[in-house]
């Protein structure tokens, strides 16, 4: 391994960076200018990456003129998939929604009175400022509520688009599987070509896995949060529970944002102090769930720097949005792993695993180089 990178002179490899570097700004142009297409294409990649094996398995015990049965049962269970995810988005969006009048009622409550120890003048100050502007303020909040309601009625129209069209792309991208396998076997070349195919496997399996396991924390951590703040009285527990949920498919801010929300509403309906409890609850269940169950779920196929991932979590909400939050880490790992393929710009691959040398980084993602 050590001599085929030998081969390279230095000065080439930092040539083949700026260039990448350069391809990536345009190419984000790009897609941030086609994102109504270019995210749809990109999830309907990597679903059918995900789901070839049970598309194969279901195929495999039916007779062959029923294999075709076989897409049927794919698309219903991501039909499933995608219903239990938007159902809970929406039932979150509308629950908070609701709560937003009430939670406006109840900032002064977070203030001390004038007459406990403090700065008393400073704090009368603030609340004849919220006294006096209750009124603007509430309705303000509403028209806001309102506002983002209606955008999440667009956006909810555009998901659905997004999803028939996914939908679609994923069902002939399955049909076609043996067509397109046979066309890559007759393109590729040269000595690495071989390892094309391992390479969409090895995609493919470390997809699966990223989703199952933030699939399972998402679960536990749930469950946790909920426990915790089902002890304090919380109300919403529903809604927090399935935020955390979903908030955990975006690493590292998905699960701020998860602890922040129910500890922000338990400032404006409670006190400061059963606030901070909460807080401080939700931050020892989200660090040992982060920093030690996570790792050892994920193993080493997972193998992204936790650096990186926070940098492509800002980098595609800024390109994407929200879409791009929940895309990031799968994109992150596809750039690594094709990344790792390509001599030339291995070294992209190794900046962007949490691994430190190139075999290290093989051995993570189970890459042998071909013989020959």
């Amino acid at each position: 391994m050590k001599e085929r990178q030998a081969d390279t002179p230095p000065y080439l490899r930092i040539v083949a960076l700026t260039l990448v570097a350069i391809l990536a700004i345009l190419l984000g142009s790009v897609l941030r200018s086609m994102a109504n297409v270019a995210i749809p294409v990109v999830m309907a990649i990597f679903v059918t990456l995900a789901i070839l094996p049970l598309d194969r398995r279901v195929a495999a015990q039916m007779p062959g003129p029923l294999r075709w049965l076989s897409r049927a049962v794919v698309m219903i269970v991501l039909l499933i998939c995608i219903g239990l995810f938007v159902g809970g988005l929406v039932y979150c969006i509308q629950r908070i929604a609701a709560q937003v009048p009430e939670l406006t009622e109840q900032l002064g409550s977070i203030l001390p009175e004038p007459d406990e120890p403090g700065p008393a003048g400073l704090w009368q100050d603030l609340r004849d400022l919220i006294d006096a502007q209750s009124g603007s303020l509430s309705s303000t909040m509403l028209e806001e509520a309102a506002n983002i309601a209606q955008a999440t009625v667009n956006a909810m129209g555009l998901m659905l688009t997004g999803i028939v069209l996914v939908l679609f792309l994923v069902l002939l991208a399955v049909s076609e599987g043996d067509l397109w396998r046979s066309k890559v076997a007759e393109i590729a070349t040269g000595p690495r070509a071989g390892g094309w195919f391992g390479v969409f496997e090895t995609l493919g399996a470390t997809l699966r896995q990223f989703i199952l396991v933030r699939t399972v924390l998402g679960v536990v951590t749930a469950a946790l949060y909920s426990a915790w703040l089902w002890f304090f009285g919380i109300e919403l527990l529903l809604v927090w529970a399935l935020l955390t949920f979903l908030l955990n498919f975006i690493p590292n801010l998905g699960s701020l944002l998860s602890g922040l929300l129910p500890t922000f509403y338990a400032l404006l309906t409670m006190d400061l102090g059963t606030a901070a409890v909460i807080a401080a609850g939700l931050l020892v269940i989200e660090q040992v769930m982060g920093n030690w169950v996570d790792p050892r779920m994920q193993g080493r196929r997972v193998s992204l720097s936790p650096l990186v991932i926070l940098i492509a979590v800002l980098f595609w909400s800024a390109l994407w949005g929200v879409a791009g939050a929940f895309l990031a880490t799968p994109m992150t790992l596809s750039v690594m792993v094709i990344a790792n393929n390509i001599p030339g710009i291995r070294s992209v691959a190794l900046l962007l695993s949490n691994e430190c040398t190139f075999d290290d980084l093989d051995e993570a993602l189970d890459f042998h180089e071909p013989d020959g």
